[in-house]
């Protein structure tokens, strides 16, 4: 077995490295060709800072036994994995696309009703972990991923806990811009603390900034978490600007027991709105709006539906 060190590992078991794609807070995931089969597939490899410590080590194996439970088609799904410390890694399908952050720097202002396209599809992943006792507890942009065809799946689960336990209660966890209330506070992490972090990426998306800023500063993030505006989302259909309002705020509460409080309830709000625009079909949506930012390839040949009603953006042509 070849020891992961801080340069890039050439082989990992069967598992024959090709490039690093991502650098997280617990490791670093690479591209790989799994050799028996021929196929690409996506190896984490946890960072050799943590290797001997018995707290990094079990949040990995954590993270390991999750994704091994989980299967569903908004899940990564999980292929493989080692643990022997000090090599240990886990090996998942590799997506062909975009992480949500990368898909946002590239392109920009996203339209409201592609925003909540993605936004439903991620919530499907979300409610199946809650289905399953298990809250992400780190959901960001950067931890969702949208594939060429339009798919939206939910990954890094390296700071995932478990319903009933209190895992990270009094510890300041998660991802800057991407807090919520209980992240930085005494509050138990909860179902709940998934919906307010969603509401935050649904809120990037549409704003074309974060709702609230990435600070360190618990203070101050408190105090702006207090005081989201919801004046400039960027959308020029008033009706729809608040049937969007309205949904953020229920999300964005700062108490968690005043937020929707299940993914299902959060996926029934964005598909109420989607239905009232005649958007049927998620997937259809992201991957037509794909096909038009030259993101993919045409032809679009998926059922055609007004994506961009409320949008400050044109197609490009």
């Amino acid at each position: 077995m070849a020891q992961a060190n801080s340069k890039m590992p050439q082989k990992l078991g069967h598992y024959r490295i090709i490039e690093e794609v991502g650098v997280g807070g617990l490791g670093r995931v690479f591209r790989a060709i799994d050799e028996r089969t021929g196929g690409t597939v996506a190896v984490k490899v946890l960072h050799d800072k943590y290797a001997q410590n018995r707290r990094f080590l079990g949040i990995f194996h954590r993270e390991l036994l999750i994704m091994a439970g989980m299967h569903h088609k908004h899940v990564v799904g999980y292929l493989d994995s080692f643990f022997e410390p000090p090599n240990c890694f886990i090996v998942t399908e590799f997506v062909e696309g975009w992480s949500g952050h990368a898909f946002i720097k590239q392109v920009g202002l996203v339209p409201p009703l592609i925003a909540l396209s993605i936004i439903i599809d991620m919530m499907k992943g979300i409610d199946h972990l809650h289905l399953h006792d298990t809250i992400h507890s780190d959901l960001s942009a950067s931890n969702i991923l949208i594939d060429r065809s339009g798919r939206v799946m939910v990954t890094d689960f390296g700071l995932s806990c478990q319903v009933e336990i209190e895992d990270y209660k009094n510890y300041m966890i998660g991802t800057p811009g991407y807090y919520s209330p209980e992240h930085i506070s005494e509050a138990a992490i909860c179902p709940q603390t998934d919906i307010y972090c969603a509401g935050l990426i649904l809120y990037e998306m549409i704003a074309g900034r974060k709702a609230v800023p990435g600070l360190t500063d618990r203070q101050k993030i408190l105090q702006a978490m207090r005081k989201i505006s919801f004046d400039r989302l960027n959308i020029t259909d008033r009706t729809l600007n608040a049937m969007m309002v309205k949904l953020l705020k229920q999300c964005l509460q700062f108490n968690a027991s005043k937020r929707l409080q299940t993914a299902e309830h959060m996926m029934f709000g964005c598909y109420e709105i989607l239905k009232r625009y005649n958007i049927r079909y998620a997937r259809h949506a992201i991957k037509k709006f794909l096909v038009d930012r030259k993101m993919v390839r045409g032809p679009f040949t998926g059922q055609e539906q007004d994506i961009y009603h409320g949008s400050i953006l044109a197609p490009k042509s």
